[in-house]
């Protein structure tokens, strides 16, 4: 894993690891951390100090754990493929299922998301964020995988409205700024890598 892990929770950023970027306030437990995140307790930028990696796994010993994977598909003109998801926008992704690696996840729900069949070029990075289902008190954190993908032909999308998906939109680059300020946050970190020049 990285130097450090951030992990996206309500309105806080919790950082694992020795050193960051940019001014933070360093706590000193994890224990129930998420939850008071979640319950808006507790907000802003927040360090653990230690080795992010072991600290990550005692984190998610406390919480349900979930894998997902997703892309960041761009076709021959270099539009970026952004879905709407219950209002916002986002990216294609899903759950892995058992049995199933990262790469082939990623594809299996860009086509069902989609209605795209992309293919891998390389993998971008991994984010982390907690969430809580409807009224349950158990707290799930999502580690998701991400690749970036090229569509191979002109092929036609089709949003997966029975997962709350309205419509697939190809973007130029000058839309992305559009994009950020109605996403998850976590997907900022891609999106601004699109922005940046590295994908």
């Amino acid at each position: 894993m990285e130097n450090t892990i951030n992990l996206y929770c309500g309105y806080a950023l919790i950082i694992l690891g020795r050193e960051t970027d940019g001014e933070y306030r360093e706590v000193e437990y994890y224990d129930g951390l998420a939850a008071d995140c979640l319950d808006g307790l507790v907000r802003g930028r927040l360090l653990i100090r230690g080795d992010a990696e072991q600290l990550f796994e005692i984190i998610k010993g406390d919480c349900k754990y979930v894998e997902a994977a997703g892309g960041y598909v761009l076709n021959a003109l270099g539009q970026s493929l952004v879905i709407v998801r219950n209002g916002l926008y986002d990216l294609p992704k899903g759950k892995i299922e058992p049995g199933e690696d990262p790469e082939t996840a990623a594809v299996r729900e860009v086509n069902e998301e989609t209605g795209v069949s992309p293919k891998i070029d390389r993998k971008l990075i991994d984010t982390y964020h907690f969430y809580r289902w409807g009224d349950e008190k158990e707290v799930t954190i999502k580690k998701t995988h991400w690749y970036l993908m090229t569509l191979l032909g002109n092929q036609a999308t089709k949003p997966q409205t029975e997962e709350g998906i309205t419509s697939c939109i190809w973007m130029d680059d000058d839309m992305i700024d559009n994009v950020t300020k109605r996403t998850h946050r976590n997907l900022k970190i891609i999106f601004d890598l699109k922005k940046n020049g590295e994908i």
